[in-house]
């Protein structure tokens, strides 16, 4: 008696194990991601959670960066223990560098909407194994603001397979910014109104509202002046 027990134990949990291995799906595959964006270095969703609404759980199978545009959220990594505390960066000054995971689930807890956006990198960060290199940020995976946000400022983190810079630019100010690389991914954490004008070319608007992105060749610096009456905050990721 106590060995028919035993296996159907053993057969209860494997198929559990079967059950749990089919919940996750691809970003493609849940309903609250949407594909904005796409090519041979990156893949881009918007992530949206309406009051009290969870994901199913999603693998992500690269490197990949969260930028929140706005609410606060919960995660379970692995399993279906959601951490006790939100995330508490509605406003979305930092910025997140993360490692592949084979199970991510997203839950609002609060009434207010949450928001972000999720970019998976096709290229693997090698920077671990290249410690010694000074020119990388092996460690870091937060990118935060400017020591002073009421000023004009831009911070990088870099990978060996991106490096990512957060740029704020105060209202009537110019700030000058570099596009190197094989390209880069700029995206609008708040709405963005400048004015363009690189090396030699004239000065074009730019324009952008908040979460919508833009894929910007390799070029020479960049001047980025705010020609709105807030602050312009927006992300830049660098492929190489």
């Amino acid at each position: 008696m106590t060995r028919i027990c035993s296996w159907i134990l053993a057969l209860f949990v494997c198929a559990s194990s079967v059950v749990t291995a089919q919940d996750v799906v691809s970003m493609d595959g849940e309903a609250h991601y949407a594909l904005a964006f796409s090519n041979e270095y990156c893949r881009a969703y918007t992530v949206t959670l309406g009051r009290l609404e969870t994901t199913k759980p999603v693998a992500y199978p690269h490197d990949w960066v969260r930028i929140t545009l706005g609410g606060n959220f919960e995660q379970a990594w692995g399993g279906t223990l959601f951490s006790q505390r939100g995330s508490e960066d509605p406003g979305g000054y930092y910025i997140q560098f993360l490692s592949p995971v084979g199970r991510l689930t997203l839950r609002n807890p609060r009434n207010d909407p949450y928001s972000a956006i999720v970019v998976q990198i096709m290229k693997g960060d090698d920077s671990r194994y290249r410690m010694n290199d000074a020119s990388l940020d092996p460690l870091a995976t937060m990118l935060g603001p400017g020591v002073d946000t009421y000023h004009s400022y831009q911070t990088t983190l870099s990978k060996t397979s991106v490096t990512i810079k957060s740029v704020q630019v105060i209202a009537g100010e110019p700030e000058k910014v570099r596009f190197g690389g094989a390209g880069s991914l700029l995206i609008a954490i708040t709405d963005v109104n400048l004015e363009q004008q690189g090396d030699g070319s004239d000065a074009r608007d730019f324009q952008l509202s908040k979460g919508e992105m833009g894929w910007l060749p390799p070029g020479p610096t960049t001047t980025f002046k705010n020609t709105g009456k807030q602050p312009a905050r927006f992300a830049i990721l660098e492929f190489k």
